[in-house]
């Protein structure tokens, strides 16, 4: 028999003869001999305390029990785990019972006089959930790279908005992937910083071609204006529940270490640490990148400007982590 838990079958029984007991686990051990955890309960307030516990692999279930009857535990286990198989077990086949027993959500039906079926009708159980899983998997898989085209598709529009920063989105993302690895971070992690780092610029979707493209610096009226698109990008993105866990570099990631960045002057911890590590590599990139108003610096230059920054404008972990990297 196969299982969620490999080796080990976890049984919830709700029975109150301790002999059907030992019948259905001698039954279950005798048929495949995989090791069987089991707990039998027979009142609702054991059962409700046995569900605390997130371990049951399926629910057997007695059709006749002195004080709980097999709708309410039916009712009490979905309302916990709706996919959590439920089979009842009767001593004689109600056929009217049985259909109305299923029609509640129960998976099968089985007389105690056939327990030969009962491993059968539980790998059955096991099999369907693993593949629903499966299905479920390959589901979000599908949903979340229309997801990824779909911000890969934004940072392209941009970028053909704002020629002087062409190809900036995609070598400031995988600089930061780059950091992201060497720093360790879990899979979750890498994801929102991908997504977040496609999305940093976003918000100057919502700045004027005046201020975005004007080719010399810019005024402090003007500056004020361009310094508005985190605010622009929290806003385009905060209603979209997807990009709840991205949405930090694009709000944060001109925040400074010693709280004189903007939009809200977020100091030391306070900055999201996915925009820390993020603002390392944007400076680095927009540094080293040919704009209207000045020359490209060198790379050596660059790391030079951005190591004497350290504890005022980038977190000294995360900037101490990145020059180790390009260096």
């Amino acid at each position: 028999m196969t299982n969620t838990n490999g080796s080990t079958l976890r049984i919830l029984i709700i029975e109150d003869d301790n002999n059907d007991v030992e019948l259905i686990v001698r039954a279950l051990r005798r048929s495949n001999g995989y090791k069987i955890i089991y707990q039998a309960v027979d009142t609702e307030a054991a059962l409700s305390i046995a569900l605390d516990q997130p371990v049951w692999d399926v629910v057997l279930c007695d059709y006749k029990l002195p004080v709980l009857s097999p709708y309410r535990a039916l009712e009490m286990v979905k309302s916990i785990n709706y996919d959590l198989p439920f089979l009842v077990l009767s001593g004689s086949v109600h056929e009217d019972i049985a259909i109305d027993l299923l029609k509640a959500g129960a998976s099968d039906f089985i007389s105690k006089s056939n327990l030969a079926r009962l491993p059968l009708a539980i790998r059955r159980e096991l099999r369907q959930i693993g593949d629903k899983k499966y299905v479920d998997e390959r589901t979000k898989l599908k949903i979340a790279k229309s997801y990824d085209m779909t911000i890969a598709a934004w940072g392209k529009a941009l970028e053909m908005r704002d020629i002087y920063t062409h190809g900036h989105t995609v070598r400031v993302t995988d600089l930061t992937l780059r950091l992201a690895r060497a720093m360790r971070l879990s899979k979750s992690e890498f994801e929102n910083i991908h997504r977040g780092a496609l999305l940093h610029d976003i918000g100057k979707m919502g700045i004027t071609d005046m201020v975005l493209l004007k080719q010399d610096v810019l005024t402090p009226e003007e500056r004020k204006v361009m310094e508005m698109h985190p605010v622009i990008a929290h806003d385009m993105l905060s209603g979209i529940p997807f990009l709840a866990d991205a949405i930090n570099i694009p709000y944060c990631h001109h925040e400074k270490w010693d709280g004189t960045g903007y939009p809200r002057g977020l100091q030391g911890d306070e900055i999201p640490f996915e925009a820390r590590l993020f603002s390392v590599a944007d400076v680095y990139d927009a540094l080293t990148s040919e704009r209207p108003y000045r020359k490209s610096w060198s790379k050596e230059r660059a790391l030079e400007y951005i190591e004497s920054e350290s504890g005022k404008s980038f977190d000294p972990n995360a900037l101490n982590k990145f020059l180790e990297m390009m260096r």
